[in-house]
């Protein structure tokens, strides 16, 4: 028979909500929470082993630990297939899924697949590591969506333990990862190529085989007046953090956010700041972390009232941004921007690096 391993976070495990997230991996035989619900669609063709489950917090704050807890505990069960979620629209769950898939298909060579809402970070992380042998499904936003999700995911599931060929995502139904395979066509590349162009003159339907990827066209906000009565504050992705780096962001592909208070500092010493970041040299930012926080220049144009006393935000926000996901940089701006709002912020200097 077909063995499978589920993993869920804390809440879908049915073991409690937010103050049980800093659970640690653990691991029920048989199944629990949301693993019944799979089971059920599963039926005789398929046996969920065991739950793992993990909380969210305790996730992102002991990754490697957690990481490496959740491999022992599916390397000694050796299913056929992983299930992890689904997450829906819960960001911290949909990256955290997305992570263990990629980190068990990639140590184990076991196929997963997990799903979430297209619009949860998650996604972007997926997207990112391009695994052949993790799969996303789409599902609702809510848990609205459960029972529908779970039927899907069952399904792919016994497919991939079965060993079958996955088609691309369009006609197979996951969210597309950007992997190209060569498959041997009918007919020529230059026949299909003056069809489409054919198509698209006339304004007929037709499908590219080669997707480009569509950016968000975001408008510039108008131009703020009277600035030295405005409330503004400093937002970077240039990775200035206080010494030591107490928030332990990486030097990529950060998934979180942090404001640190300079209501009492005057400028950034060296030796009290430093940068966290890949994506350029750091030792200068170190030595000058002016650089990625303007303080200076700030307090100057305080003091010319060319910035009105008390108008700067006593904080400024940072993400280190080197090899940000596009899914998970929109979901850190739009979390920025909603704390910048509800602060009053009315302008935002973003510095670049």
């Amino acid at each position: 028979m077909t063995t499978v391993v589920h993993v869920l976070n804390q809440f879908f495990a049915g073991l409690g909500g937010e103050e049980k997230a800093d659970m640690p991996v653990a691991v029920i035989e048989g199944t629990a929470g949301a693993a019944r619900g799979l089971q059920v669609q599963l039926g005789e063709a398929a046996q969920i082993v065991c739950t793992i489950y993990y909380g969210d917090n305790y996730f992102h704050e002991h990754k490697d630990e957690a990481l490496k807890a959740l491999l022992e505990a599916v390397r000694s069960r050796q299913p056929q297939v992983v299930v992890a979620g689904p997450a829906f629209n819960s960001g911290r769950y949909g990256m955290s899924c997305v992570e263990i898939c990629n980190e068990i298909a990639k140590t184990l060579a076991i196929p997963c697949v997990t799903a979430m809402h297209e619009e949860n970070p998650g996604v972007g992380s997926y997207r990112d590591f391009a695994n052949p042998n993790v799969y996303c499904l789409r599902t609702a936003e809510s848990t609205a969506g459960m029972a529908d999700a779970l039927k899907a995911l069952a399904k792919f599931a016994l497919r991939l333990a079965r060993g079958e060929t996955i088609g691309p995502a369009a006609k197979e139904g996951y969210i597309g990862r950007g992997i190209r395979r060569l498959e041997k066509a009918e007919r020529r590349g230059v026949d299909r190529a003056i069809d489409m162009l054919l198509k698209k003159i006339h304004h007929e339907p037709f499908e590219t085989e080669i997707p480009m990827e569509v950016w968000d066209d975001v408008s510039s906000a108008p131009a703020l007046s009277q600035i030295n009565e405005r409330k503004l504050a400093v937002v970077t992705t240039s990775g200035v953090v206080p010494w030591g780096n107490p928030d332990r962001f990486k030097t990529y592909r950060n998934t979180h956010w942090q404001k640190y208070n300079i209501a009492e500092v005057k400028e950034l010493e060296p030796g009290k700041w430093e940068a966290v970041h890949g994506g350029y040299n750091v030792a200068y930012m170190n030595k000058n972390p002016h650089y990625g926080v303007p303080l200076d220049a700030l307090r100057s144009l305080e003091a010319e009232g060319k910035i009105g006393r008390g108008k700067l935000y006593p904080a400024y926000y940072v993400i280190p941004g080197n090899q940000g996901s596009p899914a998970v940089m929109r979901r850190v701006g739009q979390e920025i921007g909603s704390d910048l709002r509800n602060e009053g912020v009315e302008g935002v200097l973003f510095v670049a690096t």
